[in-house]
């Protein structure tokens, strides 16, 4: 924009709201997480080989033990943790129990969560991020009726976003 004032030409340029920088993580940080999550994926996919044996999970079990990205690992075990709706609830309740008996907090279950409250509260999912997210959760309620009325106003969420003819934000 250009201002015109008293004779001197003033020109103001708006930048777009930049989040401040997040302080870099160690690397024995990121070595503990990359460690927890393969270590719950490993956890789940065991119980989920135990319920239904498929050739399928030996190639998971590759993915997962081979991946050394942090990001990836992340998406893996997003990914993963989504089996447990598949599961009985007699193998599930059990591998839940031991998973926070064993690992403590779901720390990116946690901060999924944070997310789907944000999405819940919106009233819309707003990037594909949030839809993958959104996603993910509703994978992991599926064996739970408690939960029907959340999957399908949250399963309506994901239908609206993806019959949106508007192009989506990357994020």
């Amino acid at each position: 924009m250009i201002y015109r004032g008293s004779g001197a030409i003033c020109v103001h340029q708006s930048f777009p709201k930049m989040s401040k920088p997040k302080r870099p993580r160690s690397a024995a940080a990121r070595e503990l997480e990359a460690a927890d999550l393969r270590g719950r994926a490993l956890l789940i996919l065991a119980a989920a080989e135990s319920e239904a044996p498929s050739a399928f999970w030996s190639q998971w079990r590759l993915l997962i033990e081979s991946s050394t990205k942090l990001s990836d690992l992340r998406l893996i075990y997003r990914e993963t943790r989504s089996f447990l709706g598949a599961m009985s609830p007699t193998t599930r309740e059990p591998l839940e129990r031991e998973l926070r008996e064993r690992f403590g907090p779901d720390a990116q279950q946690i901060r999924d969560g944070e997310v789907v409250a944000k999405v819940r509260s919106v009233g819309r999912i707003k990037s594909e991020r949030e839809y993958r997210i959104v996603q993910a959760y509703l994978d992991s309620l599926l064996g739970n009726p408690d939960d029907e009325s959340e999957f399908a106003s949250l399963g309506e969420l994901l239908d609206e976003f993806m019959a949106a003819p508007t192009p989506r934000a990357q994020s």
